[in-house]
């Protein structure tokens, strides 16, 4: 027997119903059996194996002797690595990287493993021949389907999806997870799956920078302390960042443990202040969807993952004690470059460019989702973040949201209830504020205060938070407090449930002696 070996355990027949889990085959001399030549089927690359190509191994090698009688003695030499990167380089980016690294920790395993067998160049052209195939008979030519450009339909992309093959799509997947992850239309369970490639890809570039950075001299201008921290500025917002995407990685980690929701990250980037949206269940097989939208300071950091998760995860909670018959999902949709501080919280800006975009995730929960399983979905605006929902109403064709709920708001920019085109009529126009909340001070910032009648939405109780600026503030989203079960009742369609606030306090005034 010669020592033509080829390693093709995944790469599979795309006629075979199932294929057995190997790394490495023996063939014979002739060109007959097992041979390269002699096996006619076309070839495909199945993905999700190869990422757990690792494990397989690990397995392989811990059943001892068995293995071992059917694999036989293995060796692999380092410059083999070079060989397979050399051999898969056609193909496309991501994963030609993801493909080699696979590669590279399975095969380091065989090294551990006695033997004598060699696998020659031969070997490396099939598999290169098998590669090229594979992608051949995807009729992609070595190349991948180009994704949709900015701003299509998400009704658009999801037509686009379901057009694919299953290989397209794993592909598509393994090789511009970023892409695939971000797009409104795309399944939340494929998206979930690229995002979270993307979130360790991300968490070690950015890990890389700060390295990089502390490792940089300032030299010529090391004495200038001005280019000391400049420098000391970009690694802490490099490390806020960081912090905040090992608190998404944890918050996923946790997901469907202690009788928290399983989570999905719809989207993760660095890009401004950084964004995420992560939800506590399955936003396409749930029956209700409320997506809560965050304010001021909102951004990639520890601090807001943790709160608006938990908010996420609080509302579910409260939607299932309003009725355990349905089951609900809330997104953290943290998604848009929120103001800073609350002086950045005075200029529209934010709200205008972010209420497009939450415009298209609301479309696309309608896109994903099964047309016929009945969706009713709930949009929760905070503070700043009712600056957002309003802008997003209106949008061409309104908000896609069966009810709107505006908590803690400094106004909208929209003149009334009416104004905001909510399918349902200004009695899926809801509005609440804590008495407590100093966010009363910043009515009229951005047009009427919707708790006003002049406004005209349906205005429900809030409860009395906590005295002090943050905790009354942020009291809508404690479990305990009334807005929160108020949330529970209207995301299941239980208006009537939903409770009315106690006599309106007079607003707090100035008073200017020097001018009475």
């Amino acid at each position: 027997m010669g020592q033509n070996s080829l390693i093709r355990g995944y790469f599979s027949p795309r006629t075979a119903a199932s294929a057995p889990v190997m790394l490495c085959r023996t063939a014979p001399e002739s060109d007959e059996g097992d041979g390269v030549v002699a096996d006619t089927g076309a070839f495909s690359i199945d993905l999700p194996l190869m990422s757990t190509v690792t494990a397989d191994l690990e397995s392989l090698v811990s059943s001892g002797g068995s293995a071992l009688s059917e694999l036989g003695s293995l060796a692999v030499g380092a410059a083999i690595f070079g060989e397979i990167g050399s051999m898969v380089g056609s193909v496309n980016g991501q994963l030609h990287e993801n493909l080699v690294s696979s590669l590279t920790s399975g095969l380091g395993l065989f090294g551990t493993l006695n033997g004598a067998v060699q696998c020659c160049a031969s070997d490396y052209a099939s598999l290169d021949t098998m590669v090229s195939d594979s992608f051949g008979s995807l009729g992609l030519g070595g190349s991948l389907p180009s994704t949709p450009v900015a701003g299509t339909s998400p009704a658009d992309v999801n037509k686009w999806w379901t057009g694919l093959s299953s290989d397209q799509r794993a592909a598509l997947v393994a090789s511009e997870p970023a892409k695939i992850g971000a797009l409104d239309g795309v399944p939340d369970t494929v998206r979930d799956s690229a995002n979270r490639t993307v979130l360790s890809n991300l968490q070690k570039q950015t890990q890389q920078q700060i390295t990089d950075l502390k490792n940089t001299q300032t030299l010529p201008f090391a004495d200038d302390p001005m280019v000391a921290a400049m420098q000391q500025k970009q690694i802490t917002e490099l490390q806020g960042k960081l912090d905040g995407m090992n608190e998404v990685q944890k918050v996923l980690a946790n997901g469907g443990t202690n009788g928290t929701p399983q989570k999905y990250l719809l989207e993760v980037d660095t890009n401004g202040v950084g964004h995420s949206i992560i939800a506590s269940g399955n936003p396409d097989t749930a029956d209700n969807v409320v997506t809560v939208v965050p304010g001021v300071s909102t951004d990639l950091s520890v601090g807001s993952v943790d709160a608006y998760t938990k908010g996420a995860d609080a509302i579910v909670a409260s939607a299932h004690n309003a009725d355990p018959a349905q089951t609900t999902s809330a997104v953290a949709w943290m998604d848009y470059n929120a103001p800073a501080t609350v002086p950045g919280a005075l200029f529209s800006g934010p709200a205008h460019a972010g209420g497009p975009v939450l415009d298209n995730f609301q479309q696309g929960l309608y896109a994903t989702h099964d047309p016929s399983d009945p969706l009713h979905t709930t949009v929760i605006g905070h503070s700043y973040g009712t600056t957002v929902v309003g802008e997003a109403t209106q949008a061409p064709g309104g908000l896609r949201a069966d009810d709107v709920v505006l908590a803690a708001s400094p106004g909208i920019n929209v003149d009334n209830a009416a104004a905001m085109n909510v399918p349902g009529g200004t009695a899926h126009v809801w509005a609440t504020r804590d008495d407590n909340d100093p966010i009363v001070w910043a009515e009229g910032f951005h047009d009427t205060d919707p708790v006003t009648p002049a406004f005209g939405a349906h205005v429900f109780n809030g409860g009395v938070g906590p005295s002090g600026l943050v905790a009354a503030h942020d009291y809508y989203f404690d479990p305990t407090s009334p807005a929160m079960a108020n949330f529970g009742q209207i995301a299941t369609g239980h208006y009537n449930q939903v409770t009315s606030p106690p006599p309106v306090k007079p607003d707090p005034s100035w008073s200017y002696p020097m001018f009475e």
